[in-house]
């Protein structure tokens, strides 16, 4: 199936013909990509490095942002989806593995593999506590990072996906449920639960509002942090997935186009689009740069101002 997929790419997209679609405030991206393992899918910085999760081996990559060198591979567990950073430690969700590892970002060892929740699909740091979604499980798990200590279980919406932090509160993108659900970071006290689009996925926090991904109906919403409320609905392409903040605008993988699509957080609007290979599922931003993994090639792409 994957290899009929990759065929029907390459006869389709040239894998880094990157394209710059000029607009308000346009900047020329060049690209370089850095090949990493089997089916990578999450990816994070951990303010020097990029690690990724490949989904299919089992294993994270970790590189050196400034110059994409593989610095090591590491094996976690069975269906390695998402990852984060608390500051010291890389956290990965495997979600076949039902699972979340532990790992010391300095040279990747172990530190603990924790078998929590059903289905762990997204992880996030709030500066005290890892959250994690459990897709099969209808809840959210909050753990100690020192020791993987489960401190809490909460119920949130059907199928519950990404997730992130917005200062206080844990939102959580259900994607069964066609919702989103906010919690109180402290307590994990359901706040609210505000019905949007069609299969909310990923979300990201631009200071003020939530951004949400809607991979069916090619949209990404505006949520006012404050009360949920829906005050903006825009293109994200054919099948917006992930998300990220740079500091200034939102950048959102598009897995049908094979691009990223940089959104203006003011109106929403595409300000630039570049593509990338084929099946972006990953995005984050390393503080100056846009990463993005290609899960068909086994690759990572590195979006940069041009100079």
């Amino acid at each position: 199936m994957r290899q009929a997929l990759l065929f029907l790419l390459v006869i389709l997209v040239p894998i880094i013909s990157l394209a710059g679609c000029e607009g308000p405030s346009s900047t020329t991206y060049l690209a370089t990509t850095f090949s990493v393992g089997d089916g990578p899918r999450g990816i994070c910085f951990d303010g020097e490095n990029i690690w990724v999760a490949n989904s299919h081996d089992g294993t994270v990559t970790k590189l050196r942002a400034s110059d994409g060198e593989v610095l090591g591979t590491f094996d976690v567990d069975d269906g390695s989806r998402r990852l984060c950073f608390d500051g010291e430690n890389i956290w990965v969700a495997n979600y076949e593995g039902d699972s979340v590892a532990k790992l010391r970002a300095s040279d990747g060892e172990v530190l603990g593999t924790f078998h929590v929740g059903h289905r762990p699909r997204d992880i996030h740091f709030d500066g005290t506590s890892i959250w994690m979604t459990s897709h099969g499980g209808c809840n959210v798990t909050e753990l100690r990072p020192s020791d993987g200590q489960v401190l809490g279980i909460f119920p949130v919406g059907r199928y519950p996906q990404g997730i992130c932090f917005d200062g206080e509160n844990i939102w959580v993108a259900n994607v069964g449920g066609l919702s989103v659900t906010k919690l109180r970071a402290s307590d994990g006290e359901v706040l609210g639960t505000f019905d949007v689009g069609e299969s909310p996925r990923f979300l990201a926090f631009d200071g003020k509002y939530i951004w949400v991904t809607d991979t069916d109906s090619g949209s990404v919403f505006k949520l006012r942090a404050g009360d949920g409320e829906i005050v903006g609905k825009f293109s994200g392409g054919e099948a917006p997935y992930d998300i990220c903040f740079d500091g200034e605008n939102i950048w959102v993988s598009d897995l049908s186009q094979h691009y990223v699509h940089k959104l203006s957080t003011s109106d929403g609007e595409i300000l630039e689009s570049y593509e990338v290979g084929g099946a972006p599922f990953g995005i984050c931003c390393d503080g100056e740069n846009i990463w993005a993994t290609n899960y068909v090639y086994d690759t990572i792409t590195k979006l940069y101002p041009e100079r």
